[in-house]
């Protein structure tokens, strides 16, 4: 059987929103438990927020977006960039 020539559904917000902020957090070597004082928030605070149980404001995730020495525009760039389909790969044209 073929490979599947389907393209993975993009994430949606909330699922861009979370695992952005953990793949900024693992790209710096940081755990929860490192970034959470460093930001001023417990552990469990930042556990919750990466796994979807808590819905932070704007300004607790632009401080720990910033904590993680990003600037907050680049952080939702790279979140609306996931929740857009990846274009579709061009094939190769055969000339004759």
């Amino acid at each position: 059987m073929p490979p599947s020539k389907r393209q993975p559904k993009p994430e949606t917000f909330d699922q861009a929103f979370r695992s952005v902020l953990k793949d900024l957090r693992i790209k710096k070597g940081w755990t929860q438990s490192q970034l959470a004082p460093n930001a001023g928030y417990a552990q469990n605070y930042v556990s919750n927020i990466e796994t979807g149980k808590q819905d932070p404001r704007f300004s607790v995730v632009f401080n720990l977006v910033q904590t993680l020495g990003t600037r907050p525009d680049l952080y939702m760039k790279a979140v609306v960039k996931r929740t857009q389909p990846k274009p579709a790969e061009k094939r190769a044209r055969i000339k004759r």
